[in-house]
């Protein structure tokens, strides 16, 4: 009976413990950073009876009979899950994400404490405490170096004064990262067309009249040459004045009749006529109308412009006719009476179609079309020549086709050739220019040397051309002599281009080609990239990109010429001014008092294909100076066919490289503080694409940064994740302040609890593992939140009725237990 009764005792005793934490749980509900227990309850010492016997051969086994004593407390334990993390907005409120807990220091050196509960704030001293004054545990930055000493134990946190205010630092390194823009774009400059004797061998397409017009002949445009008929041209081969065939045939005749009497004249090239009188050029035809007996006195002759004159004396009238309806209306002019009068026909004419493109395309070809059709149809004296523009015989009509009807020491017979009339050469096409140019003369009489020109023909100049050989567009010869001199001078950006006196001048027997090369060593541009060169018979200049290239104006001046036509024609046109191809960046740095300096960056592309910038300096105040330390010359930034950075030197010429390992540069003030001296500028790593860069998009700079800074005090902290204290000063600057320390556990279970939300070590737990935040599981810190308890009021309600229910039975067993003593005593009455 009794022990019934002590089991019930024991039974209060633990229920009414198990209510107590339960209590304390509820009762901490919004306690900041509070982790919640829970009671483990365990039987205690059980009486056995008797003892568990084993099974024998006629007996079973038999269990062991015991009775229990009670309850008791086997733990109470620290539940440590996350609680919920509540937004304060106040920077010194912080949380953990994570297994760790903050460190905080009690009175003593080395009572250190630890918290889940982040209120903390800054005291009068600077240092950063709980709601309990304990100091916060970490790692403070050297004020001089910024470095965190981690490699030490915990200390407090404190912002002393060399924390709080920021001494001026002067600048010793800078460093730019960005791009330069390769879509850089030239000045273009084009002078006005320029023309020359036309070649021989050259399209007649492409030529140009005495007064510099294109010839407007066109592709697959027929060409006619005629002239007037003469005594050996054949006529089968004659037109009438309106330019219709009159399509003579073999056996074709021609009938000549006087009253009674008649004759006949068969045109014959084949020698196979049946009759006597026969003719087959416009000669034969006459020879036989003049020696026929039976015409009588008809005297039959050829006219200056190619017809047939009939003069006859008798009364009788004549006829004439043919079986050839063209040839017979020709005739018709000579029938009726004549009476001693003469009467003529139209004229006969000779003519060839050729066709542009297909027969000739050149002026020789054309030529020697000319000359086949009249030298052989017309007059054997005949002869078309073109004059070449080194021709020395006849320098003065070179470019010109001469028309030569017999030499001066030909030797003819007047009997037999003939004077050349009506002579033209028609295009089929609307349009005058190459006709008027090529046809400038109707007759060529057959006295020796008597001679024709063509206006001139003129083609665009090319580089090969000489100086002296040159026209305008309009076909004015410009006066340049062999002893002339083209002299030259220009503006590139405002300043001589070649001011060390590189040639700048050429003699008038120079080609183009030599007035070119010496204009490129003039400007100094790139002789390997066309920059100076002729296109269509016009000069064009492209400078070197970007707006710093900029050609201003070039100016050609010839002197010892015959005429002014060279200076008043040698004009240009802009016909693209230079952009781009230049990025300015300022960036400030500071001297020794923290005054401070703005430092231009000035990059200007030099030589485009080769990706090489010049980089100049420039400080923007008047009493400063700026310079690259040891270099007396300007220095260059080369890159690399993928944009980066391959290369920097220095040199009067970019292509005398003189490399530069470490780039630095002293400014010099005025302002009382020493020079900043010495300043390293990086750009980058060399092959990589980390600084400065070129590639085809716009110029820009991503980031510039410099060491040095002016005076400061510290107007606000913020704590990062990593649990970094970060300082933000008044002179813009950001400092690390220092680390807030977060400590681990082997076994966080056997934590004491010691009051204040804060835990101590136990033999049990293991010493603290202090470290960085976000390593080694110790989680991360969120600022401007605290972490709220981790009670659960759901569970612990039904705890509480676990223990009340607990309770009551235990006290029923107390209860139950005394009535059956009761009853025992009540034997005895």
């Amino acid at each position: 009976m009794l022990r019934s009764l002590y089991s019930g005792i024991s039974g209060l005793r633990q229920h009414q413990q198990g209510m107590d934490v339960v209590g304390n749980n509820i009762a901490n509900v919004n306690t900041t950073g509070f982790k919640s227990s829970r009671v483990i309850f365990e039987d205690l010492f059980s009486q056995t009876l008797s003892g568990a016997r084993a099974p024998a051969d006629n007996t079973g086994g038999i269990n062991a009979k015991q009775i229990g004593t009670g309850v008791g407390l086997a733990s109470v334990d620290n539940i440590f899950t996350e609680g919920t993390p509540e937004n304060t907005g106040v920077v010194t409120d912080l949380a953990i994400e994570g297994e760790g807990f903050f460190v905080v220091r009690g009175q003593g050196e080395n009572e250190d404490y630890y918290t889940r509960a982040g209120n903390f704030s800054f005291d009068k001293n600077g240092n950063m405490v709980n709601p309990s004054g304990y100091i916060v545990q970490g790692w403070m930055a050297d004020p001089e170096t910024g470095e965190l000493q981690t490699d030490t134990d915990a200390v407090d946190l404190q912002l002393s004064e060399a924390h709080k205010n920021l001494a001026p630092q002067q600048t010793t390194e800078t460093s730019l990262a960005g791009n330069l823009d390769t879509r850089a774009e030239p000045s273009i400059l084009e002078y006005q067309r320029l023309l020359t004797h036309a070649d021989g061998n050259a399209n007649l397409s492409s030529l140009y009249d005495a007064n510099g017009s294109s010839l407007d002949l066109s592709d697959d445009e027929p060409v006619i040459i005629k002239a007037n008929a003469t005594n050996v041209t054949d006529m089968g081969k004659l037109y009438n004045s309106y330019g219709v065939d009159i399509g003579l045939n073999d056996e074709d005749t021609v009938e000549v009749s006087i009253g009674t009497s008649s004759a006949t004249f068969e045109y014959d090239t084949d020698g196979n006529s049946t009759v006597t009188s026969t003719f087959t050029t416009f000669g034969d035809l006459i020879s036989s109308i003049n020696s026929n007996t039976s015409l009588g006195t008809i005297s039959a002759s050829s006219t200056s412009d190619g017809g047939i004159q009939i003069k006859y004396t008798g009364a009788e009238t004549l006829n004439f006719t043919s079986n050839n309806s063209m040839l017979r209306g020709m005739l018709q002019d000579l029938n009726g009476s004549y009476d001693g009068a003469t009467k003529s026909t139209d004229s006969f004419v000779y003519q060839r179609e050729l066709i542009e493109g297909i027969d000739f395309n050149t002026i020789d070809e054309l030529v020697n079309d000319i000359n086949e059709s009249i030298k052989y149809n017309v007059s054997s004296g005949f002869e078309a020549n073109f004059i070449p523009s080194d021709s020395t015989a006849n320098a003065t009509n070179a470019g010109k086709i001469q028309y030569l009807n017999y030499s001066a020491s030909s030797t003819y017979s007047s009997s037999t050739t003939y004077a050349i009339s009506g002579f033209e050469i028609d295009k089929a096409y609307s349009g005058s220019i190459f006709e008027n140019n090529i046809d400038t003369f109707d007759d060529l009489t057959t006295a020796a040397g008597s001679v024709e020109y063509s206006n001139i023909f003129l083609q665009n100049a090319v580089g090969e051309d000489k100086l002296t050989d040159l026209f305008s567009s309009s076909g004015q010869d410009l006066g340049i002599t062999a002893s002339s001199t083209i002299e030259m001078s220009a503006r590139i950006n405002g300043e001589d281009p070649n001011p060390e006196g590189d040639p700048s001048a050429v003699n008038g027997d120079a080609t183009i080609s030599d007035l070119m090369a010496t204009l490129e060593t003039y400007l100094d541009l790139d002789n390997t990239s066309g920059s100076v060169k002729i296109q269509d018979g016009k000069i064009i200049v492209t400078g070197e990109k970007g707006e710093s290239n900029n050609i201003d104006f070039i100016d050609l001046t010839a002197s010892g010429v015959t005429n002014n036509n060279f200076n008043s024609y040698m004009a240009y046109s802009t016909l693209q001014s230079a952009s781009g191809g230049q990025l300015v960046t300022g960036q400030t740095i500071y001297d020794s008092l923290g005054n401070p300096h703005v430092v231009n960056y000035n990059f200007t592309i030099e030589k485009a294909n080769e990706r090489i910038w010049r980089l100049d300096l420039d400080v923007e105040e008047t009493d400063s100076s700026i310079a690259f330390d040891g270099i007396a010359d300007n220095v260059y930034v080369k890159f690399g066919t993928d944009g980066s950075l391959e290369s920097i030197y220095h040199g009067s010429d970019p292509n005398d490289v003189n490399p530069i390992s470490e780039l630095t540069y002293t400014l010099t003030t005025n302002s009382g503080a020493e020079n900043i001296s010495n300043v390293k500028l990086n750009l980058g790593t060399l092959g990589e694409n980390d600084g400065m860069t070129t590639s085809a998009a716009e110029s820009s700079i991503k980031k510039t940064d410099q060491n040095g800074f002016a005076r400061g005090e510290l107007d606000r902290i913020s704590i990062n994740d990593a649990g970094e204290m970060i300082g933000a000063y008044t002179n813009g600057e950001l400092k690390t302040l220092g680390q807030l320390g977060v400590a681990t556990f082997t076994n966080r279970d056997g934590l004491l609890k010691v009051g204040d939300t804060m835990f101590s070590t136990t033999p049990n737990s293991g010493e603290a593992a202090i470290g960085r935040a976000n390593t080694g599981g110790r989680g991360i810190i969120k600022s401007g939140y605290v972490e709220n308890s981790n009670v659960d009021l759901a569970k612990e309600f039904v705890d509480m009725i676990k223990m009340q229910r607990g309770y009551q039975a235990n006290s029923r067993v107390i209860t139950t237990s005394d009535e059956m003593l009761q009853e025992l005593m009540n034997l005895k009455r």
